[in-house]
């Protein structure tokens, strides 16, 4: 074959991708290296399942070669998914003006999109699927011959690329210690497989290609080994991934990201870019990103967090919540608590709460925004993914939400648990929000860190959940008529006398407005008055005090409720954003866990 049009090539890239599918095990299995997380082959299959199932076939090869590269950039994850994607990414731009490629043109396509991916990392390393793509095709640039088919000369690329991979073993220190080679190399020559069995039916196949060799060692002897030392590789805590439409350029953005943290891989076509960065402040790099862009995907996983369920597993029973739970961030480690957040939209920009969006500028922009940001739950599959990964070591999860009448995340929830493990995955309604939800896990933990049998927890939490409250002073209605939590009568006749109400929720978790002033101290009175009655019938064991940017206001609440309790706070803290969009900047809020059970929230 001397000319290849894009149909050929399509059917080169696919039957590579399906050929890395097969071997997702098999690539998880010897992952040590940017980080040994044991998710390479996963995070290449999920590209790989993306331009598979998103590539349109159509009669417009145009129309082919857009839905292929925006499959790339949704579908990029990790590292090697990163630079995978923009290896294609580039062919991709390539074929764009050209309906067929002579062999010559196919070895430029080829020698520009293994330079793109190159350029796509920060600091490149030797001894990655980076120096197995040069080495491959440095063979097609040096020994093409013009009489030479195509199939002939991917073939002894396709050896050269062998020896490369085997030389990474020796490359990076991480490997020689563990004997593998790079995953994402390994990678890389399942993907010129299946690239090249398109052409050749007589080529082999993975399974013939490394029938010799030593046998995989199992994901648990390699990467759940809880000898190896991982001390020192986890340098920045998170690993984040941005998708965004490009307002100034990619490699702007990427001089200002490059300093906050390290394995930086940025991809794009001129129009969105896609970057991945292990960081310690997701935050800051969203906002970075917004400056040069909008941002339309994020995603942010805490290494640490992953590191603890492999390594250091404290209990048999996972806790997952959502971060309309606030509690300090400190106690997430302390009890191994795996957190979903939510999601706000700021205008063009979507931002993961408490994650990605934090509280210090959070009150500070709602003041001034003239459209209200608006909430959405976690998407199915974040769900999913966090699920099946627990369930493989831990023996139940007791996943708590914000309550269900406030937001779609405990159904959404629930139904991932029935399509999973109904069994082992427990779905709980806390039918409140922010400290009491807190207080709520809290209880919960303390529980599942004692090692208390599933059924003794499970228990314990409904008792938690019938002993809590919350009251909420609220010095603006105009977010809660904004956000639908109050009706549209109720908010008119507030705004008209100027209320300032006091917010709590029923036994349902239904968002309920119980008294009512017209001055911010006279709320203080009120709600402090309620509160007195509510600990004379019904003493509280325990309290924390929350605010939405109003740290000052609610010294004074702790002042006058260490009188009358005559116990400090269990903590302090400020309001998670997806749920102080809705009360505005300066609402304090006490959430209180009762000896018995709250018959107030009855009424």
């Amino acid at each position: 074959m001397q000319v290849l049009n894009h149909p050929t090539l399509f059917r080169m890239i696919l039957a590579g991708a399906n050929e890395i599918i097969s071997r997702e095990k098999e690539l998880n299995a010897i992952n040590v290296f940017p980080v040994p997380d044991g998710d390479t082959g996963s995070n290449l299959a999920h590209l790989m399942r993306m331009l598979v199932r998103e590539t349109k076939w159509s009669d417009t090869s145009s129309e082919m070669l857009e839905s292929m590269k925006r499959a790339c950039l949704r579908g990029s994850r990790g590292n090697s998914g990163m630079i995978f994607s923009q290896f294609i990414l580039s062919m991709c731009s390539y074929m764009t003006a050209r309906p067929e490629l002579k062999i010559a043109q196919f070895i430029e396509m080829c020698e520009q999109s293994v330079a793109m991916s190159r350029r796509s990392v920060h600091e490149p390393q030797e001894g990655t699927v980076l120096s197995v793509m040069d080495d491959w095709v440095n063979v097609l640039q040096t020994a093409f011959a013009p009489s030479e088919g195509l199939a002939d000369m991917l073939h002894r690329s396709y050896a050269e690329a062998c020896i490369s991979l085997e030389n990474t073993k020796h490359q990076l220190e991480v490997l020689r210690k563990h004997n593998v080679v790079d995953a994402g190399a390994r990678g890389f020559i399942h993907f010129l497989q299946g690239f090249i069995a398109s052409l050749d039916d007589t080529f082999p196949i993975a399974e013939q290609i490394f029938d010799e060799q030593e046998p995989f060692a199992s994901t648990d002897d390699i990467v759940h080994n809880p000898s190896h030392d991982l001390s020192d590789s986890l340098a920045y805590r998170y690993c984040t991934e941005f998708m965004f439409d490009i307002k100034t350029s990619l490699e702007e953005v990427k001089g200002h990201i490059a300093t906050l943290g390290n394995s930086m891989v940025a991809v794009g076509d001129g129009i969105q870019g896609k970057i991945h960065i292990h960081t310690n402040v997701p935050a800051r790099v969203a906002e970075v990103i917004q400056n040069n862009g909008w941002i339309v995907y994020q995603k942010v996983e805490d290494m640490k967090r992953q590191k603890d369920m492999i390594y250091n597993r404290q209990a048999s029973i996972a806790l997952v919540i959502d971060s309309a739970c606030d509690m300090p961030e400190t106690w997430l480690d302390d009890y191994q608590i795996h957190r979903i957040p939510l999601h706000l939209q700021l205008g063009r920009s979507t931002y993961l709460d408490k994650v990605t969006l934090q509280l210090d500028t959070f009150y500070d922009k709602l003041e001034w925004m003239t459209e209200q940001p608006t909430t959405s739950q976690p998407a199915q599959e974040t769900i999913t993914l966090l699920y099946e990964q627990l369930l493989t070591h831990y023996d139940h999860i007791i996943s708590i939400h914000l309550s269900k009448p406030l937001s779609g995340t405990y159904d959404a929830c629930r139904q991932a648990a029935e399509r999973i493990d109904s069994d082992r995955i427990h779905v709980v309604d806390s039918r409140t929000l922010s400290g009491a939800y807190g207080l709520i896990v809290h209880e919960t933990a303390e529980a599942v860190k004692a090692g208390k049998p599933i059924e003794e927890v499970l228990d314990l939490l409904a008792s938690s959940i019938s002993r809590s409250e919350i009251l909420v002073s609220v010095p603006t209605l105009k977010h809660m008529i904004r956000g639908g939590r109050v009706s549209p009568l109720q908010g008119k006749i507030a705004r008209w006398l100027d209320m300032k109400p006091i917010v709590s929720v029923n036994q349902e978790g239904q968002s309920i407005l119980y008294g009512k002033t017209f001055y911010k101290q006279s709320n203080l009175g009120k709600m402090l008055k309620m509160i007195s009655l509510i600990h004379r019938r019904n003493p509280i064991q325990r309290y924390v005090i929350l605010h939405a940017g109003a740290e000052a206001d609610s010294a004074r609440y702790v002042e006058e409720m260490v009188r009358m309790t005559g116990q400090n706070p269990l903590y302090i803290t400020g309001v998670a954003p997806v749920i102080g969009l809705h009360a505005g900047k300066g609402a304090v809020s006490v959430a209180m866990m009762l000896s018995g059970k709250n018959t107030r929230r009855n009424t």
